[in-house]
């Protein structure tokens, strides 16, 4: 019979072959197999040698993940300064949309020199964004936003420190494209991202512009749309940036902004404690801007998600105490 070495001295061994784990019946837990005579040695010293590695692994601060990925940040986020002109580029999808446009201008009048916009027509992106050349010289990087490398291009010289997601496909458009613009492209961003910064995740920001209604398993507009963008924050929540900020607005209007109060919530509530069911985009660009800018406290949670509204009264000045409303009562 072969003998196995313990702590505790030479016993007899062997292996019973039913698996890994197997069911006491008498005490109803799960235990480690009944040793028998069928199996050799050679099969639980295989299985010990298996264990012994991924305890080591598990304990060894200098081994190589088995299951990893470039962009799991090894480090302890950074408490950064606010993005200036010195820091780092930051890149918008959708910068010529209705909401992407108005966050491109407020990033320029707060100061920072390196915006970049990822748009579709060179063209409207004179008349939008006002640029001359709108061309890369300038910041301006076309391309197709479900094509990985045109937008991996904007990040290629790993200047990028921030993604400003804003944006979004059709509710009438084909339900594959949805999933394209809405999803894929989103991993396939963040992607670009972390790879162009792979010594320095721990300073990377995501802020994305998503929707409220997501809790609604059946809703009543916009096909795909919501189901895609959930499925997007989830995988930003996984993604090992260090901040993601997930604004979710409610129905949106072309006002001219700065004109009500702005509040935040979380699971569709704002829906039921107020009649009032509209922000603006401009109130949502500001938002969403001082996100892109706003410090990060390593003391709290570097991952916010939450609704956006308005309701009538003052308007809200200041933005960065409203965004950290939005924490849950153990985030503080």
């Amino acid at each position: 019979t072969p003998i196995l070495q313990t702590g505790e001295g030479i016993l007899p061994m062997t292996i019973e072959s039913r698996g890994c784990i197997s069911e006491n019946e008498n005490s109803g837990r799960y235990m480690m197999p009944k040793a028998t005579t069928s199996v050799k040695a050679g099969a639980f010293l295989c299985l010990s040698t298996l264990v012994a590695l991924l305890f080591n692994h598990s304990f060894s601060s200098s081994a190589t993940p088995l299951l990893g990925s470039s962009l799991i940040s090894t480090g302890i986020p950074k408490d950064w300064s606010s993005l200036n002109e010195s820091s780092g580029a930051v890149l918008i999808t959708g910068a010529t949309g209705r909401t992407g446009s108005l966050l491109y201008h407020e990033l320029k009048r707060r100061g920072m020199s390196d915006v970049r916009a990822f748009v579709r027509d060179a063209e409207k992106a004179k008349t939008v964004l006002g640029c001359d050349a709108c061309d890369e010289s300038e910041g301006i990087f076309v391309g197709d936003l479900t094509e990985p490398d045109d937008v991996g291009r904007a990040m290629a010289d790993g200047s990028v420190k921030v993604l400003a997601v804003a944006s979004g496909a059709s509710g009438r458009g084909p339900t594959e494209l949805q999933r394209a613009i809405e999803f894929d492209a989103v991993i396939s961003m963040v992607k670009s991202l972390g790879e162009t910064n792979a010594n320095n995740n721990d300073a990377l920001r995501v802020v994305f512009c998503s929707s409220m209604g997501s809790t609604n398993p059946k809703p009543s507009f916009g096909g795909d749309i919501l189901h895609w963008k959930v499925n997007a924050e989830a995988f930003l929540s996984s993604s090992g940036i260090s901040s993601t900020i997930i604004i979710k607005p409610c129905g949106l209007n072309n006002g001219s902004g700065n004109d009500s109060t702005l509040v935040v919530g979380h699971h569709d509530k704002l829906f039921e404690e107020s009649p009032y069911h509209a922000v603006s985009r401009q109130d949502v660009a500001n938002v969403m801007a001082e996100s892109v800018m706003m410090t990060h406290d390593v003391s709290n949670s570097n991952a916010l998600r939450f609704d956006l509204c308005s309701i009538p009264g003052p308007s809200t000045e200041d933005l960065k105490g409203l965004i950290e409303s939005s924490r849950w009562e153990w985030d503080n």
